[in-house]
């Protein structure tokens, strides 16, 4: 897209915010190649602080997709999302969080609670969040839970069957585990297919994130599919 279109496309699409993608936030980074999925919570909170200072207003997933679906707003959103379900998003993010006042959602792999399953780019560790954790970020308003499958696949190299298994028996997990419904979902890897989509619309997800694609403009977004900005710490 050329320069005037992608002007001209901006003024009849406004920006309506942004939904932005984190996993684990440690006390010290590692050294290897997980290294892009860490941030400090130093960044996290330069992070908060920097979006209010542009104007941004941080909101919940749900007051998201009702912004996205009205498609206005006098103020753009920032969302904060965390992918996987780790015991570090209880213990060290939660707290900056809290201290802000900042809402955030918590996509869960079910099979990482309570070390259940490895979490295979990490092994050796014992990373998953704790079912006492979870529950107590459940507790609190702030945050929102989402699915994320159980074992964490690219939905789009496995049988609509497996995919079908995967999506439902995570959520049927934390339903039961929260005792409410669980109305929110995040592809792993980012991957799916048009089989995802069929399934992810028949199960009455209010939506679901992609792990790419920049900001959600007016128009420009499905809530099945909706677009993140990844943060990165240098």
């Amino acid at each position: 897209m050329s320069y005037l279109r992608r002007k001209l496309h901006n003024l009849t699409h406004p920006l309506l915010g942004r939904v932005l993608m984190l996993h684990r936030v440690v006390g010290q980074r590692s050294d290897g190649e997980n290294r892009e999925l860490e941030v400090t919570p130093q960044f996290l909170e330069q992070t908060i602080i920097k979006y209010r200072q542009q104007g941004y207003q941080f909101v919940s997933i749900d007051e998201a997709c009702d912004i996205i679906s009205k498609g206005h707003t006098n103020t753009p959103f920032a969302c904060l999302t965390f992918d996987d379900g780790y015991q570090d998003n209880y213990d060290i993010a939660y707290p900056v969080l809290k201290q802000y006042e900042v809402p955030f959602a918590v996509y869960v792999t079910t099979g990482f609670i309570d070390n259940r399953l490895p979490i295979w780019w990490y092994p050796d560790e014992q990373l998953g969040i704790s079912t006492e954790s979870l529950k107590s970020l459940d507790a609190d308003p702030l945050c929102t839970i989402g699915v994320h499958t159980v074992s964490h696949p690219k939905l789009d190299t496995l049988s609509p069957e497996e995919q079908q298994k995967e999506i439902e028996q995570s959520r049927q997990e934390l339903e039961m585990l929260l005792s409410h419904p669980i109305r929110h979902f995040s592809y792993p890897h980012g991957a799916y297919d048009s089989d995802t989509l069929k399934i992810v619309n028949d199960s009455h997800f209010v939506s679901s994130l992609r792990a790419w694609g920049g900001n959600i403009r007016k128009g420009d977004a499905t809530l099945l599919e909706l677009p993140r900005i990844e943060l990165k710490e240098p």
